[in-house]
């Protein structure tokens, strides 16, 4: 093998960028769609305020927690008001920490700032302490975010099912698809 050909394949590889096709994209649409619907007939007026912000991420996930370590992912998109300019995202999550389960949520956040959206599309590495518990549709949870007073997002969870009860140091990566 060529040394260009092997220098492509490893920048590629640390640059970690992957493609996503009109498929899946199809597929986040749909479920974009159904899952703002559901938001919103918990929400009265949500999709009015999301237009009002500068934008928001919205996200399908599946985590499974088992003693000491757990981890997660799923791909969502990342929406601009102005522009309606789409992002689409996958998300990776690693836990360690107590607990035990698995479940699947969306989880939509509604940016009031428009740094973290910036940083939502170019991709991002989140690190927090917390607390969830869950059992089929009904969920709480806590985390290190959520002490501050302006966080400069709102989060929207719908947990669609499963049993867990964790307390974990995670860690959160986005990253942009390339299209």
């Amino acid at each position: 093998m060529s040394r260009p050909i092997i220098l492509a394949l490893l920048m590629a590889t640390l640059s970690g960028c992957t493609t996503i096709s009109i498929e899946k994209q199809s597929a986040i649409n749909r479920m974009e769609e159904q899952t703002l619907a559901r938001f919103e007939g918990k929400h009265a007026g949500l999709r009015e305020k999301l237009d009002s912000l500068p934008g928001y991420l919205l996200v399908d996930m599946n985590v499974l927690k088992v003693p000491v370590f757990g981890g997660g992912g799923g791909r969502g998109v990342v929406v601009e008001s102005a522009t309606g300019k789409r992002t689409y995202v996958k998300v990776s999550r690693m836990e360690f920490g107590g607990g035990w389960g698995g479940r699947r949520y969306k989880a939509l956040l509604a940016f009031s700032s428009p740094e973290l959206l910036k940083k939502a599309q170019s991709g991002k590495w989140i690190y927090q302490m917390g607390a969830e518990a869950s059992a089929g549709k009904a969920a709480i949870e806590g985390s290190s975010g959520q002490l501050r007073q302006d966080t400069g997002y709102e989060m929207f969870v719908l947990s669609e099912g499963g049993a867990s009860a964790t307390w974990t140091l995670r860690t959160i990566r986005l990253k942009p698809y390339r299209e």
